[in-house]
């Protein structure tokens, strides 16, 4: 894997999230190592809106089921922890 944990596992969850036009919707990962492709880590989205989540290219925005997002909450991963208040 990128660092020098070889048994790590990265993940990535993006949900409810306004992605900008800055993101790239056909191509929006890239690999952190030629060894490692985006591809076979963990990479989800749900429920994202903006012009940078149009899904365009479905393999390359792999999306959770609604049942997967419920494990996947700011809730469990922050807890009471609210990095940014609107």
């Amino acid at each position: 894997m990128p660092g020098s944990d070889t048994t790590a596992w990265p993940s990535l969850v993006v949900r409810d999230t306004v992605i900008g036009p800055g993101i790239d919707a056909a191509a929006p990962y890239t690999d952190m190592r030629e060894a490692y492709p985006w591809q076979s880590m963990r990479f989800r989205e749900y429920g994202n809106a903006g012009p940078g989540s149009v899904i365009t290219v479905p393999q390359n925005r792999p999306q959770l089921a609604a049942a997967e997002a419920q494990a996947h909450t700011r809730q469990r991963y922050l807890g009471d922890w609210r990095p940014y208040e609107q």
